[in-house]
């Protein structure tokens, strides 16, 4: 078994870690400007399957590449993976493992949306449907967006996605594989993962406090991969 050169794995590494983000947010903006997300998921759940059945085949296309760019994150953590060993970095077990998981759950909470909210809305928004089988509709719904959403998607996704960042930003300031300042940065990112987490817990735990730090995590966090992706892919000498 070859070894990866080094250049190579880090500059392979360093253009996904750019281009993941970027490619994750253009379907982000457009279900925005044609769906209102994520605000629309806190309103009545007649009123988001409606929104989501009036945006037609292309919101259909528009979430299944959203789900795509989510399992995209596979190739990501594998090649950042290469790149940090090539280097003469330590990459545990555990940490390739998160990195998978998070695509993997993350990609399959947002593949509802495409494969089972369809029927759903159909079912629910016919008139001519029994009113039984709308009600149901309408609880497989709520049903499909606290599992597939919130436990899968949101709570177990995120919490994989912020173990996967501990240990990269520990490789980066173990191994030196980029200025120090982006192996703190990326360690600073973990609590906002963790402290997010009070978001899930309250659709669950009524009144329970809620701290917002998802969604800065989250847009501190694409930055930081291309940050980090930017030196890999443009640097000449080994760290």
């Amino acid at each position: 078994m070859t070894t990866p050169n080094p250049p190579s794995a880090r500059r392979v590494a360093g253009a996904a870690l750019i281009l993941f983000p970027l490619a994750a947010t253009v379907p982000y903006v457009l279900l925005i400007d044609r769906f209102g997300y994520d605000d629309i998921l806190r309103e009545p759940p007649l009123a988001v399957l409606k929104a989501f059945q009036a945006g037609g085949p292309e919101l259909v296309l528009i979430w299944l590449a959203f789900a795509l760019c989510a399992a995209s994150f596979l190739w990501v953590a594998g090649w950042t993976a290469e790149a940090v060993k090539a280097q003469g970095g330590r990459w545990p077990l555990w940490a390739t493992l998160a990195g998978a998981g998070s695509a993997l759950v993350q990609a399959i909470g947002l593949l509802r949306w495409p494969f089972a909210v369809p029927g759903l809305a159909a079912t629910a928004l016919d008139p001519a449907t029994d009113p039984a089988a709308r009600a149901a509709a309408v609880v497989v719904f709520e049903t499909l967006n606290q599992f597939a959403g919130v436990a899968l998607g949101e709570h177990l996704g995120q919490l994989l996605l912020a173990a996967w960042t501990f240990a990269l930003a520990v490789a980066v300031l173990r191994g030196r594989l980029a200025p120090a300042l982006l192996g703190w940065i990326g360690l600073a990112l973990v609590p906002l993962w963790i402290l997010g987490q009070s978001e899930m817990l309250a659709t669950v735990i009524p009144g329970f406090p809620v701290i917002e730090a998802a969604p800065i995590a989250f847009m501190g966090w694409q930055v930081w991969l291309v940050a980090l992706g930017l030196w890999w892919l443009v640097r000449r000498q080994n760290a």
